[in-house]
């Protein structure tokens, strides 16, 4: 992938830092966990980078993946690239080495930066260098000093007007690339300074993984500002209550004085206590749906001095982006009746429309030119309201889930589910912490105030929402809605809510009824279809009486034989395997059952030396019953994939 050249004195994002580098070298720059670096440590550290990639042939203009989970790493490879004149695309090399190989094959960089960890997933392409920081050396010099002058080469004036290529999430379809420039780098920086007064005095906490467009917005805002960025260490708290714990901890010990996170992050510090002390005065959210009570709660959490900012950018449109800022006086539409998200305004150097729509009706989201996927409205008052992704067709039903009490987050989604592999409309909704979540009573919450074509057929509860490192969530890995969580009956209804489920013990009469009278016919027709095999007239006592109770379990098998039949496939159903697996397990279980009464009926009135009859019994009856137990056996046996992906 080719990057374009910009004019020769045109301001470049890595030359911001470059100036403060000049500027404060002993002033702190980076702090992750306990490496703590100061700008001249870090200049040198980017100069030693970009010599080591010019040295690998990443030329003027070319561009560099940076393959790497260490954030410090990346940061220096990232600011390394922008020294020696390229552009970087980061990458998470966590994913499935097939999704990592494509992502490079697509942008086809000259140079990867990884780990040795790493090398076997990236090192694919003939032509393509692989620069590992943990295993080669750096530029000439035992020392580690910065190179001298006169021995490094002088970067060319005429360099990539492209300073970083990023992939989008890829929620709504495949990932892409998304080339941004230095130039709108350098405006987001100036549109943030002069929005939120940022200076070298600030101390930025930023979540965000290395891979992610966050990280890059992240290091440009403290690093272009001369101030200190704060990066997690990159121990990964699996469990949420610890998350927020270690948050809490990096902003107080780190007395940092902005935080910018995702949605989730945000929910774990309004769920939890706030920090004992703190110096935050601004706190930026982003990705998710951010509704105004959720703003509102951790303003209300964090305390009134904190200023709390739901900011609003995609990808496809880096640098440009939109901003609410939750002011002291509530909002009337914090106490409507349906939950509102609120983007306010653009940044400066930012335009922003709802194209081809009139004032105050739903349209497509446009920044400076871009279409951004996303639907809006301008309200009465000049703020832009959020209004869900176009493709998605729920988010009418995911504004309801989120109006439930007993609901902290939820995700409406078309999935496959399984036997059938139909595709189904679920609502997946987390508890408020301490709540139990009564799933039926959520779905008729929902389906009383969304159109039927937006309803779900499911509600799942469950304990969070599967999300990526960069906090999105993961549509690959939601649960099934068989097993977590009871599927609800039809899409809606005229009423809205969910068929109310039958009664266990009026289940259970309606099976036995059945089982008695398929049971009934078949003492019936067994006299019908073959006459005298039942005749006891010439069997002494007491074995008559032992014959007839077989005769008795064998109508009363083929009776539930036939039951099972009409009604176990939905039971069958929640284990969860596939359609065909499902349907064979559930005939061969029919089978077993009701197939003693043919067999023994036909058994008793063929003599046993007419071998053709005998052959024609053992094939249909004897080999079949084998082949039936063999699939019950595999059916119950196999754990099906599904729940293998959740653990379970």
């Amino acid at each position: 992938m080719s990057v374009e050249h910009v004019q020769v004195g045109k301001q470049r994002v890595d030359g911001l830092v470059a100036g403060w580098v000049d500027a404060t070298p002993s002033a702190e720059a980076v702090v992750c966990g306990v490496e703590r670096i100061t700008y001249g440590e870090l200049g040198r550290l980017v100069d030693i980078e970009a010599d080591r990639l010019r040295r690998a042939g990443l030329g003027d203009g070319g561009l560099a993946a940076v393959v790497l989970d260490r954030p410090v790493a990346a940061l220096v490879a990232m600011l390394g690239v922008l020294r020696a004149g390229g552009a970087y695309l980061p990458l998470d090399p966590t994913v499935p080495q097939e999704e990592l190989r494509r992502a490079l094959a697509d942008a086809d960089p000259t140079v990867v930066l990884t780990r040795e960890l790493y090398r076997v997933a990236v090192e694919d392409g003939p032509h393509r260098r692989v620069v590992c920081v943990d295993a080669e050396a750096g530029p000439a010099g035992e020392d580690g000093a910065r190179p001298h002058a006169d021995d490094a080469q002088d970067v060319p004036a005429a360099r990539g007007a492209t300073a970083c290529v990023l992939l989008t999430a890829g929620t709504t379809g495949p990932p892409g690339l998304v080339p941004v420039g230095h130039h709108d780098l350098v405006t987001a920086r100036n549109a943030w300074e002069q929005v939120y007064g940022s200076d070298a005095h600030d101390r930025h906490v930023h979540t965000a993984p290395p891979e992610s467009a966050g990280f890059t917005a992240g290091w440009v805002r403290a690093l272009g500002s001369g101030g200190t960025l704060i990066l997690p260490d990159g121990d990964e708290h699996h469990d949420p209550a610890a998350r927020g714990a270690a948050l809490r901890r990096l902003i107080t010990d780190e007395e940092a004085t902005v935080l910018a996170c995702g949605v989730p992050t945000a929910r774990l510090l309004t769920a939890q206590e706030p920090p004992r002390t703190t110096r935050l005065r601004l706190v930026t959210v982003t990705g998710d749906t951010w509704y105004l009570d959720e703003q509102r709660a951790l303003k209300d959490r964090l305390g009134g001095d904190v200023r709390v900012v739901n900011a609003y950018t995609v990808t496809e449109a880096f640098g440009a982006g939109a901003r609410f800022e939750l002011p002291e006086t509530r909002q009337p539409s914090e106490s409507g009746s349906e939950p509102v998200s609120l983007i306010g305004v653009p940044l400066p150097g930012t335009y922003l429309a709802v194209r081809g729509s009139a004032p105050g009706e739903r349209g497509p989201i446009v920044l400076n030119g871009v279409d951004t996927g996303d639907d809006g409205r301008i309200r009465d008052d000049g703020l832009l309201e959020f209004l869900g992704r176009r493709q998605g067709a729920y988010a009418a039903a995911e504004r309801a889930l989120h109006g439930h009490p007993d609901v902290r987050e939820g995700l409406v989604a078309e999935v496959e589910t399984e036997p059938s592999r139909d595709v189904e409309v679920v609502a997946y909704a987390v508890p408020v912490e301490g709540r139990e979540l009564d799933p039926v009573d959520v779905h008729r919450h929902v389906c009383r105030t969304v159109p039927r074509d937006a309803q779900p057929h499911a509600v799942v509860s469950v304990r969070s929402l599967p999300r990526t490192r960069a906090d999105k969530v993961d549509r690959r890995n939601l649960p099934l809605p068989v097993g977590p969580g009871p599927l609800l009956g039809g899409k809606g209804g005229t009423a809205g809510p969910a068929s109310p489920e039958m009664p266990a013990g009026c289940a259970v009469a309606g099976i036995l009824v059945l089982v008695a009278l398929f049971a009934l016919l078949a003492w019936v027709f067994t006299d019908l279809l073959w006459p005298y095999s039942t005749d006891l007239s010439d069997v002494p006592a007491p074995y008559a009486d032992r014959f007839r109770f077989l005769y008795f379990c064998e109508n009363v098998a083929f009776g539930a034989g036939v039951a099972f039949l009409l009604v176990g496939r939905p039971g069958m159903a929640r284990v969860g395997h596939s359609g065909w697996f499902t349907t064979a397990a559930h005939l061969s279980v029919v089978w077993l059952l009701a197939a003693w009464w043919p067999q023994d009926n036909s058994y008793r009135l063929t003599a046993k030396t007419d071998w053709p009859a005998q052959a024609v019994l053992v094939y249909a009856f004897n080999v079949s019953l084998m082949i039936a137990a063999v699939v019950v056996a595999a059916f119950v046996a196999v754990t099906p994939k599904w729940r293998r992906r959740l653990g379970r």
